[in-house]
């Protein structure tokens, strides 16, 4: 018996799926040479209904589809194309044309998005040069910059530029006040935003506007980029159109969120699609596919195939490198497993020292910064420009010097280049946001303290505290494009020169600086961070992040080309994207906190701001909501209820279940259709030794491993071709 059949003795479930995939094979060979009609017919192509061009254009798709090599479908496309068709007439003609036109404008249309692609001629040349490690960055940093630019577009149109635009009421009414709301108060605004107003008293003079433009102090607190220059009531649009500025500003932020949660979601799905299937392929496919496939015989330039040639050869490079990895690890001792672990053990507790230090250290500064500008006012103007810039330059500089460190405990604790480029990017991760967090328990501890003033409910001389948290993010932001500047123009390009135009031997041994995947990563990924928390008190702050990745993407171009070198381990980039996106939808709900902490808990200023009036944020909902009519306040009432939101919540979960256990399912199907192809390569083998053992054929023994023969001047010559040929 067969070794299939012994098994589907032992499992009869297996029998109708291999007798549908035998049916499925059969009907999908095709013998152009024995009976082509027959086999045409099953694909539903009749040469004798091919009588005019429809019929024709239909039948070259069909075939253009077909499984089989493209000499097959040369000899069936001159079979039936031999004879002349008669064109098509009357509407009939029309409506083929037009289909033809149509589908040659979407070809043309693609064609053109193709060339005005952002940046794809600098991808290959990116690609061929650093390999699809550093790509992979690249094409992160894109996405980001697209990301910034629809936040940028949101908050603009539904917060920057109506006030911009039209003119806000002289009285607040009903609209934004509402009707019988808790939480409601216009008594001491006038006060409050009349002393906010006094407050904001500036110079003129170069130096002074060139440093309220570095810190966003003075004539900077008077533009739409800060929270407090917002107004808190109506704006007329037209004369019987009013546009409720504290609601439109609260659903602008939650569209923000939500947005960027879809966009991450989206990238997320389609990158684990892709993942997926290349999870399925095994790596000596991996190694055919590269070799005999990955080839692009389209390219016309010789430095575009170049750069194509030495993107195979890295990835090829990276693929051996994770394998040998592999092997050497399944060879380790008992011994240097413990070794190794221990040191990873003790490497790690290091680590936590240092993040906690660091926390410290920021709160430290912040406190001690915060007490000297209340007690040192009258101090030198550079010296006061220093001291309000402390906690920035802290963070900043822990921000730059900590992953440095963190690069160097990582190598003794002997990981894969893949796995060390997410064990650093998951530290510097928390080392910048629990950075930033220690900043915003400071900050809170500021905005919330015991000795408020009764009227404006302000601490010693933050009279707006929403702008003075969006001040310090934005000083954050300035300070972290211009620490990207310095680092490649005062460190990698002077390296670089020194170590290609200095012979001296300790420029050689140090050599070019490397580029840094997991560190440029970061960068975005805190970059953003500064984004998520900011853009609430800072409305314009996704503009400016714009414009950081924008000018960010040619500095690190120039970095990547011109000033650092590839990694001396090869990367794999095949799941990067997928866990930049994790590492950044990790980072996007931790910001998430913060801002809607900010927007339900905490009380907005009562001298600016569009919720000056307004006991927390959330009241401008339940105001806006309070002038609706009767029968959509009651679907409002009935949709948010408890009731519905856990029915809500029991259909997603046994939605998820669902999609869970189908999941499960078709997995386990794959793997029955791994175990069939495997039943029957061992049929093959089976009949083969039948077939020797009846005719007394002798079987072909394997041959035994036997050493290379010693090099000779032909071998070493073919060896020195390979080389070349890669190098």
């Amino acid at each position: 018996m067969l070794p299939s059949k012994q098994h589907l003795h032992s499992n009869l479930g297996l029998s109708k799926s291999r007798k549908t995939i035998a049916k499925r094979r059969q009907k999908n060979r095709v013998h152009p040479e024995e009976n082509l009609d027959e086999e045409l017919g099953e694909f539903g192509i009749n040469q004798k209904y091919i009588q005019n061009e429809e019929e024709q254009w239909k039948a070259l798709v069909t075939i253009k589809s077909l499984p089989c090599s493209m000499a097959t479908k040369r000899t069936i496309k001159n079979k039936l194309f031999e004879k002349p068709v008669k064109p098509v007439k009357g509407c009939d003609a029309w409506k083929y044309h037009q289909k033809q036109n149509w589908r040659k404008f979407k070809i043309s249309l693609k064609e053109t998005g193709y060339k005005l692609e952002l940046w794809r001629s600098w991808f290959k040349r990116i690609e061929g040069h650093q390999g699809t490690g550093v790509l992979s960055y690249f094409v992160f940093l894109k996405w980001m910059f697209f990301l910034n630019l629809y936040l940028f577009l949101i908050m603009f149109w539904f917060v920057v530029f109506p006030p911009i635009a039209f003119n806000a009421e002289s009285t607040y009414t009903t609209d934004v006040t509402g009707t019988s709301v808790s939480g409601v108060s216009t008594t001491n605004t006038a006060t409050c935003t009349s002393e906010y107003d006094t407050s904001l008293v500036y110079s003129t003079s170069g130096a002074r506007v060139v440093q309220d433009f570095i810190q966003g102090t003075g004539w900077m607190e008077k533009t739409a980029l800060f929270y407090g220059w917002y107004p808190a009531k109506e704006i007329n649009i037209t004369s019987s159109n009013e546009y409720l500025m504290p609601f439109a500003y609260f659903m602008a932020v939650l569209g923000v969120l939500f947005f960027s949660l879809v966009r991450m979601a989206r990238f997320t799905i389609r990158s684990f699609k892709e993942n997926l299937a290349q999870d399925n392929q095994k790596d000596k496919v991996d190694y055919c596919n590269k070799v005999f496939g990955g080839w692009d015989y389209a390219l016309d330039d010789e430095n575009t195939g170049h750069g194509k040639k030495n993107s195979i050869y890295n990835d090829i490079i990276a693929n051996l490198d994770h394998q040998k990895y592999v092997l050497t690890r399944s060879e380790w001792s008992t011994g240097q497993k413990c070794k190794t672990y221990t040191i990873r053990v003790v490497i790690n507790i290091l680590i936590l020292a240092i993040l906690g230090g660091a926390g410290y250290l920021i709160y430290y500064v912040n406190t001690w910064a915060t007490d000297y500008l209340a007690t040192e006012a009258s101090s030198g103007s550079v010296v006061i420009l220093l001291v309000e810039f402390l906690p920035s330059l802290t963070i900043t500089i822990l921000n730059v010097v900590i992953p440095l460190l963190f690069e160097v405990l990582v190598k003794a604790e002997d990981y894969t280049a893949e796995f060390v480029i997410k064990i650093t990017l998951v530290r510097t991760v928390f080392l910048k946001l629990a950075s930033l967090t220690v900043l915003m328990i400071s900050l809170y501890i500021q905005i919330s303290c015991s000795t408020k003033t009764a009227n404006c409910n302000v601490c010693s001389t933050i009279y707006c505290w929403e702008t003075y948290v969006g001040q310090t993010l934005y000083k954050l932001v300035v300070l972290d494009f211009l620490v990207h500047i310095i680092v490649i123009f005062c460190y990698e390009l002077p390296r670089k020169l020194c170590t290609t135009k200095c012979s001296c031997g300790v420029c050689a041994k140090v050599g070019p600086a490397e580029f840094d995947i997991a560190k440029s990563v970061l960068d975005l990924v805190y970059t953003q961070a500064l984004c998520w928390i900011g853009f609430l008190y800072c409305p314009l702050l996704p503009a400016l992040a714009m414009i950081s990745t924008f000018t960010q993407f040619y500095l690190k171009l120039f970095s990547a080309l011109y000033t650092t070198v590839p990694p001396e381990k090869p990367y794999k980039a095949s799941k990067s994207n997928n866990f930049f996106m994790i590492v950044l939808m990790i980072t996007f709900f931790l910001c998430c906190f913060p801002v809607g902490y900010s927007m339900v808990k905490i009380t907005p200023s009562k001298g600016c701001g569009p919720f000056r009036i307004y006991s927390d944020m959330s009241v401008s909902v339940d105001t806006t909501i309070s002038n609706f009519p009767d029968g959509l306040k009651t679907a409002i009432d009935i949709l948010t209820s408890t009731s519905m939101i856990v029915s809500i919540l029991t259909i997603l979960c046994l939605t998820i279940y669902y999609l869970y256990v189908r999941g499960k399912a078709h997995n386990e199907r794959a793997e029955v259709m791994k175990e069939q192809l495997v039943m029957e390569g061992k049929d093959k083998q089976f009949l083969l030794a039948k077939m020797h053992d009846i005719t007394g054929e002798p079987r072909q023994k394997p041959k035994k491993h036997q050493p290379p023969p010693p090099p000779t001047v032909n071998t070493v010559n073919e060896a020195e071709d390979v080389e070349t040929l890669w190098s």
